[in-house]
């Protein structure tokens, strides 16, 4: 695929030109060539495996660059799947054409939406498992995973681990329900004030969200070793032979008070119909409704002990009206911010999670091409989006998505001091349309991906961009 990209910004495009696009498309005015290849699983035989490799040269404001997309070798035996290297994650609520990407603004996953470039590592899975004695009506599975981040950050490699697991429920032959907890943990790494914690007991404390020895980190002792977050899922689907339709409610957290649904109403509600034939002019309906306003409530404090003080722990809050250090216990969850992993949950400037969750951060003094990600700045929104995609005249796949969100900033600054100057008292509003297509010749061998986007509003800079893409495809006789 040989792609390009021109806007009216010249440091970068709408959201909607780059957003779940894996991180690998140009970030402004710019072109990329991109060389995808691979095999599929053969689904005949007990024991498959597959490969793919996908690279990408990339020229934007950033310059010229080399992307590693997906580099990958995967063995599956029955409901077991192992994947070792470079992979894209999975995404759902996908267009009439797969290739023009999801109609969700976070794929269905509020925690790993495809946004952002892969890791390398490995994942573990278990595919969809008949529990015994149930008849197929109830299901497990899950996921075990490290990675490690390779991209500039404020604790440099630092490392990823990931435990997912899902509860399957199949009422009768059309109505089915989904459960699941998801989570994330970042750790190791060095960081400017040294290294942190990466022992093989460190790693069981990780995985096990244990407080951290006595080489971690004041925080990491008071709470759990790492940088912990993930989601909460609750999904329900009907499908008949011929359409079906999906509900869902996506809940992040990032800490014990999020997991134990203080922050409720927090989260991504999803309602999407779907037919079975791509081919209508409209195939596939999204709505959303995004609120992260809740964080488990206001942020809680109580007066700070002497300890606390000298230690210069990093929950303390000074109150200038009563001259007094309090400690920070309890609300403000400030999703995909922490204090010791800065960076956040981000991957190449781009966050591994929500979308609109905008990315903050710094260029290194003397070097402007260096830039370091601190989290994002506006981890508290409301937002209201519309996907549609279908086939015009029956044989052009397009995708039609709009998103209005108002933007109230974060409970913290980037060095996780908490003041009420951080949380804006009037948001900041923001709208961003796409609309993309694929124009199919040669018998679908070659196509042509035109795209146009759009931003206006107060949290983003207000632009117009168009894309224009030409795609072909060698497939094996």
């Amino acid at each position: 695929m040989l792609l390009g990209a021109l806007g009216t910004q010249t440091d970068a495009l709408p959201f909607w030109a780059t957003a779940n696009q894996y991180g690998i498309l140009p970030e402004s005015n710019g072109k990329m060539a991109l060389l995808r290849a691979g095999t599929s699983f053969d689904e005949s035989k007990t024991l498959q495996w597959r490969w793919g490799a996908s690279l990408g040269l990339r020229d934007d404001f950033r310059g010229t660059q080399f992307i590693p997309d997906e580099v990958y070798a995967s063995l599956r035996w029955t409901k077991l799947r192992l994947d070792a290297g470079m992979i894209r994650p999975e995404q759902m609520y996908l267009a009439a054409d797969p290739a023009l990407g999801p109609l969700s603004v976070t794929a269905g996953n509020c925690m790993m939406s495809g946004n952002a470039r892969t890791m390398p590592g490995y994942t573990l899975t278990l595919e969809p498992w008949d529990i015994p004695f149930t008849k197929g009506h109830l299901q497990l599975s899950g996921r075990f995973a490290d990675w490690s981040t390779i991209d500039k950050r404020y604790v440099q490699g630092a490392l990823v681990h990931d435990t997912a697991i899902y509860l399957h429920a199949h009422i009768g032959s059309h109505l089915s329900f989904q459960v699941g907890l998801d989570n994330y943990s970042v750790w190791a790494g060095v960081s400017p004030a040294g290294a942190q914690p990466r022992s093989f007991p460190d790693y069981l404390r990780v995985i096990t969200a244990r407080p951290g020895g006595k080489t971690a980190s004041v925080g990491d002792q008071v709470n759990s070793l790492g940088d912990h977050r993930g989601r909460e899922l609750f999904r329900a689907e009907y499908h008949t032979s011929g359409w079906a339709l999906s509900l869902q409610h996506d809940i992040p957290y990032d800490d014990r008070s999020g997991m134990i649904l203080k922050n409720f109403p927090d989260g991504v509600n999803t309602i999407c119909l779907s037919f079975k034939d791509k081919s209508r002019w409209i195939s596939d309906i999204v709505y959303e409704y995004h609120t992260t306003m809740n964080q488990s409530g206001d942020c809680e404090r109580r007066l700070a002990t002497e300890a606390e003080i000298s230690a210069k722990d990093p929950r303390l809050y000074f109150d200038e009206p009563s001259g007094q250090y309090f400690t920070i216990v309890g609300g403000g969850d400030n999703y995909c911010n922490n204090y010791e992993y800065r960076s956040g949950w981000t991957a190449f400037y781009r966050q591994i999670g929500h979308p609109l969750f905008f990315t903050r951060g710094y260029y290194e003094t003397g070097n402007p091409s260096e830039y370091v990600c601190q989290g994002t700045w506006n981890n508290l929104l409301q937002a209201h989006h519309f996907g549609l995609s279908g086939s015009l005249f029956r044989k052009v796949p397009y995708r039609l998505v709009l998103t209005y969100s108002r933007n109230w900033g974060c409970w913290y600054d980037t060095e996780y001091r908490y003041g009420r100057g951080t949380r804006l008292e009037k948001p900041l509003e923001q709208f961003s349309a796409g609309f993309s297509a694929v124009i199919p010749l040669l018998r679908g061998a070659l196509s042509l991906v035109p795209g146009l986007y759009y931003d206006t509003g107060e949290a983003l800079n207000d632009g117009f961009a168009a894309t224009f893409a030409v795609k072909y495809t060698f497939r094996k006789r």
